[in-house]
């Protein structure tokens, strides 16, 4: 299953093992990962600064942060510090999509394990221009429908 039109991935974990099968089952797709707290012992980076359309994009798996516990104040700092308008990242599996101070927060929540919901998620960010057009947490339904995660509206994009 793909979202017509999806170019770019950005995989924040939990295993960068998975990023890799990305790459391997659909070569036609950028695709970025970061290591987390499950990729211990493999080496790799923790965070990363991509560029997509003119979009500076901070990834982290989250794990280093407080966003387990719903402390985003560090992470917002550290997007802001790269100078990244978006901030992608994971470890809760749960779906967070906030804008403060001009920086865009992501959590997609998880695919394969939702601790929000008991539907796999995922996060859809369209960028045209140097610019978030728009930025929803999709959720797969019972078979197959695919719907809009829930999550408060908290935006202003």
């Amino acid at each position: 299953m793909m979202e017509v039109g999806i170019k770019h991935v950005l995989h924040c974990g939990d295993y960068v093992s998975d990023a890799r099968l990305l790459k391997k089952f659909y070569p036609e797709l950028e695709v970025d990962s970061v290591y987390g707290n499950c990729d211990i012992g493999f080496g790799g980076a923790n965070d990363d600064v991509v560029e997509i359309e003119g979009v500076s994009i901070y990834m982290t798996h989250g794990h280093k942060y407080g966003v387990k516990w719903g402390d985003y104040e560090e992470l917002w700092i550290d997007a802001d510090a790269y100078g990244a308008r978006v901030a992608v990242f994971g470890h809760s599996h749960e779906a967070y999509l906030e804008k403060k101070q001009g920086i865009l927060l992501m959590n997609p929540g998880s695919l394969s394990l939702p601790r929000d919901s008991q539907y796999p998620s995922y996060g859809i960010l369209e960028i045209k221009n140097g610019k978030v057009i728009s930025a929803k947490i999709m959720q797969i339904h019972d078979n197959g429908v695919i719907r809009e995660h829930p999550i408060p509206e908290a935006l202003g994009i």
